[in-house]
C-alpha cells in the first residue's frame, strides 16, 4: 500500500481534483457568507460577509489565471 502522504500528493497534482477542490472552496465560502447575511440580525451586510464574498472572488480569480494558456 503507497505511503498516505504519497498517494494524497499525487490526489491533489491531479487537475480536475485541484479544480473541484477550488470549486467548492469558493462555492462554500459565497454560501457561508450567504447564510450569515440570512441569519443575521442587520439589514446590512457586516464584514465577516464582504470577506467572505471577497475570498470566494479571489478563489474564483485565481482558477481563471491557473487555467487560462496563452
Amino acid at each position: 500500500m503507497d505511503d498516505l502522504k504519497e498517494s494524497m500528493y499525487v490526489w491533489l497534482t491531479d487537475e480536475r481534483n485541484r479544480t473541484i477542490l477550488l470549486f467548492m472552496l469558493a462555492a462554500g465560502l459565497g454560501l457561508s457568507s450567504l447564510l450569515f447575511f440570512i441569519a443575521g440580525s442587520s439589514g446590512s451586510p457586516t464584514r465577516t460577509e464582504f470577506v467572505l464574498l471577497v475570498a470566494s472572488m479571489v478563489v474564483v480569480f485565481y482558477m481563471s489565471l491557473r487555467t487560462n494558456t496563452y
